[in-house]
């Protein structure tokens, strides 16, 4: 982006909220950084770490000036820090959203704020297991992929905006049909994190140690040192289709269960053959 951004509120100021204001300020892109938070804790490691440049515990205030609001709080809470937003907003503000469900919010905003609509739905794929203002960085988003919203609903000059600006600090962004993300990311990111407090639970209730385990352990359940609070509303949010990618799994599961069970040696290697093949066709797509 080429011009810079007057105000920028950030209502959210845990890791993806303060990494976004770091990502603005390291690139010049705004002038003055706004962050709203619900303890004053968290806005004042935000302020120490240079994340904002300003620090309130009132909703109402800390929008009345702004040009762009970022929603980075719990799945949970973005509909109604939406709609509490919009009510104080200067009516040319510009919403977006970083949650990884997208589908009863972006329902929400169809049918609650005007047309054309100025809140856009988006879901950067960068994330940690850490949490927290003081493990934000300003590349945090760098190289990662950014699915925005596809509506005909949404004031297109807002979106291209809102695109730019992920563009800006790193992102590649990628156009998402809302009706398919919950579903989607239920199988690459959902399930998967239940998968990795499973394994992990197996382990260690079995008496693992560190000494005992390899890489490929400590990949696959990286994920599930993540916060508990963040991970039950986004399973909670898309517990539809989340159910329907377990249901699935526990077919491949009891499928492995029985090519086992027949000592099929061969039928074990055609399963992982098509896992391979599966690999291969997501990442070269």
């Amino acid at each position: 982006m080429t011009i810079g951004i007057e105000q920028v509120t950030i209502i959210g100021v845990g890791l993806l909220g303060a990494s976004f204001g770091l990502a603005l300020k390291k690139r010049g892109l705004v002038k003055h950084i706004v962050g709203v938070g619900r303890t004053q804790k968290s806005l004042d490691i935000a302020l120490q770490q240079n994340a904002i440049d300003e620090a309130t515990l009132d909703l109402q205030a800390g929008v009345s000036r702004a040009d762009i609001i970022l929603i980075a709080t719990p799945v949970q809470q973005v509909i109604p820090v939406l709609d509490a937003s919009r009510a104080a907003a200067p009516s040319q503000a510009i919403f977006l959203d970083v949650a990884s469900t997208k589908q009863a919010i972006c329902d929400h905003a169809r049918t609650h704020c005007p047309v054309p609509r100025r809140f856009v739905g988006c879901h950067p794929m960068a994330g940690s297991e850490k949490v927290g203002p003081s493990h934000g960085t300003p590349d945090f988003y760098a190289g990662s992929v950014c699915l925005v919203e596809q509506d005909s609903s949404l004031d297109m000059q807002v979106r291209e905006t809102v695109c730019e600006l992920w563009r800006a600090i790193g992102m590649r962004v990628v156009d998402i049909d809302i009706s398919i993300h919950d579903a989607m990311l239920a199988r690459t990111s959902h399930a998967p994190h239940i998968l990795a407090a499973a394994i992990a639970q197996l382990a260690a209730d079995f008496g693992v140690t560190r000494d005992f385990v390899g890489k490929g352990f400590l990949d696959v359940t990286r994920i599930a040192a993540a916060c508990p609070e963040i991970w039950r509303d986004i399973c909670m949010a898309n517990r539809d289709a989340l159910r329907e990618s377990l249901e699935q799994m526990r077919c491949q599961i009891t499928r492995i269960e029985m090519i086992l069970a027949n000592n099929d040696s061969a039928g074990l290697e055609a399963f992982f053959e098509a896992a391979v093949d599966a690999q291969n066709r997501i990442t070269e797509s």
